[in-house]
């Protein structure tokens, strides 16, 4: 008995500062439990899956689990961190999250409950493209944006979640767009370049080509004459109509460049978006047939350099009754920007996870489309000590925005952008050859809240409240914030440079903040403050109809 016990006392001598290590390894995970809920119903949503991704440096652990028929999950044995959270269902969106709501953050032991999501079921937009005669049409491209939402149409460009899609008609000229969130949808359709089959009572007349038109819902050449249709959750919407015809012409000539042509391809967008492409020929000839009449903005894609580059053209393209032709186009040419930003307190970020983009401004003369195509300066992650590198700048003058997602941004802004010992902050700067920028961001962002009340002074959930320079005149990037006012009218609108501003809110925000027909309509009516820095005021903002 002596000896096995001496044997015993042996055993545990030896494992136990393992078994401590173990333990102390163990207590330092975390566990994580939630639930996903249906917004309106609030019933658990089952077979969602849960991703929690960490946002530590170069460990980057992730776990992924489902929620059971509760819409219940648990996460064992995390570790602890900062983590952003997604999550993702078919036939369901996310219900426009809060930003404090996009991660969590975990300590060592810690058991974090209580978590809810919730998520909208989604609609279907389908229907039929037809010829004016009734006759279907196959491969017509139908694209659909939900109102309220900033991107410009794009199509061929993909999807945005939930607030977009794109589909291609079948034989049959039927079309079917799911998984969308519930709300009011513009929707346009495009064939490039085809028209309708060639009347046998026409032959042997001089006649241009007709061709489709990029066509909106039920019928029309504009946007602004477009009708929106209106998607609910969980249901199906039908919207038939017929494309419309127009005369179309050729736009020919040459582009000066430097390289290999064929490795080119040069692009003509309108200003509702619609693209027309085709690889540049020998000496950089073009020519575009069956384009429609309209304003144009040229670029060229040189797909032959280590990295794809955009160049743009600087003026436009007019196409109104006749052929364009003999053109003699050069790309405007660009540059490298490169630099650091850093705290005007000499504050260590985790600068990782800031993007510096770079947002053109676009002259009062040129076509709305230069700010949208090809125009973006680009955007890259900044490195772990600040710095950046953009190269292939298209040409052009651009101000400075940082992007971020992590609450801990957010109550900075861009204090200061130098080029050279020249302040540029606020009247951005043109790009041509190598430059580099010095960006100091300052903690003490100004910021605005308030509630959103309705003719009779009651609160109204889920409007959309913008800031806007009082001047009216386009000013720099975080002039222009925006936020979704909570289920009892609330809003806080952050990040904000010093400076007069008016406040609007709307129930479904449908125009570009950032044009001065925006500011024209709604600036006079919305509530008036001055911010300076690090301050922030309360306001009440009356809801403002988009049919005043």
């Amino acid at each position: 008995m002596l000896r096995q016990l001496f044997i015993g006392m042996v055993c545990v001598s030896v494992c136990a500062p393992e078994c401590l290590g173990q333990t102390s390894a163990e207590q330092r995970l975390a566990n994580v439990q939630g639930k996903v809920i249906e917004e309106m119903s609030r019933q658990g949503i089952r077979k969602v899956i849960v991703q929690l991704i960490g946002q530590n440096g170069d460990s980057h652990q992730e776990y992924t689990t489902a929620t059971d028929v509760l819409g219940r999950f648990r996460v064992e044995g995390m570790m602890p961190g900062e983590y952003s959270v997604t999550v993702t269902r078919p036939g369901f969106v996310r219900a426009n999250p809060k930003p404090e709501e996009e991660s969590i953050t975990v300590t060592a032991g810690q058991k974090l409950t209580g978590l809810v999501y919730k998520m909208q079921a989604t609609g279907v937009i389908t229907g039929k493209i037809t010829e004016a005669d009734g006759d279907p049409l196959q491969g017509v491209t139908v694209w659909v944006k939900r109102v309220g939402t900033n991107a410009a149409p794009a199509p061929g460009n993909g999807p945005t979640e939930g607030d977009a899609g794109e589909e291609t008609t079948n034989d049959l000229g039927e079309y079917r767009i799911a998984n969308l969130r519930g709300g009011q949808y513009i929707m346009q359709a495009q064939t490039h370049g085809r028209g309708p089959a060639p009347n046998p009572a026409d032959k042997g007349k001089q006649k241009d080509p007709a061709v489709y038109a990029l066509t909106y819902y039920p019928g029309t050449l504009e946007e602004k004459s477009a009708s929106a249709v209106r998607v609910t959750p969980g249901a199906t919407t039908i919207a038939n109509f017929s494309m419309v015809t127009s005369e179309s012409y050729r736009v020919s000539g040459t582009v000066k460049v430097a390289g290999n042509p064929q490795n080119m391809q040069m692009f003509l967008v309108s200003e509702n978006g619609q693209t027309e492409a085709q690889q540049l020929g020998d000496g950089g000839k073009f020519e575009f047939r069956n384009i429609l009449p309209g304003t144009y903005v040229a670029q060229i894609v040189d797909g032959g350099a280590a990295e794809a580059y955009t160049r743009m053209i600087g003026s436009p393209i007019v196409v109104s009754n006749s052929d364009v032709t003999g053109l003699q186009l050069e790309p405007v040419e660009g540059g490298t920007v490169s630099g650091k930003v850093r705290t005007e307190d000499g504050e260590n970020l985790k600068w990782a996870e800031l993007n510096i983009n770079l947002r053109r401004v676009t002259d009062a003369n040129e076509p709305p489309q230069m700010a949208n195509v090809g125009a973006m300066g680009g955007n890259v992650n900044l490195n772990e000590d600040g710095s950046f590198v953009l190269k292939y700048v298209t040409g052009g003058t651009y101000q400075v925005e940082l992007m971020t997602s992590p609450e801990q941004f957010q109550n900075y802004y861009v204090k200061s952008v130098m080029i050279d010992g020249r302040e540029v902050v606020d009247t951005g700067f043109a790009v041509s050859g190598e430059m580099v920028l010095e960006v100091v961001m300052s903690a003490k962002a100004a910021s605005v809240e308030g509630t959103v009340v309705d003719e009779n002074g009651q609160a109204v959930a889920g409007a959309t409240v913008v800031s806007l320079p009082s001047s009216g005149v386009l000013a720099r990037p975080d002039s222009y914030q925006m936020q979704k006012a909570d289920a009892a009218g609330h809003f806080l609108l952050r990040g904000m440079n010093p400076g007069a501003y008016v406040v609007v809110a709307l129930q479904e925000l449908q125009e570009d903040v950032r044009k001065p027909e925006f500011s024209q309509k709604y600036g006079e009516r919305g509530a008036s403050v001055d911010l300076d820095e690090g301050q922030r005021k309360t306001v009440v903002v009356n809801l403002q109809s988009e049919k005043q």
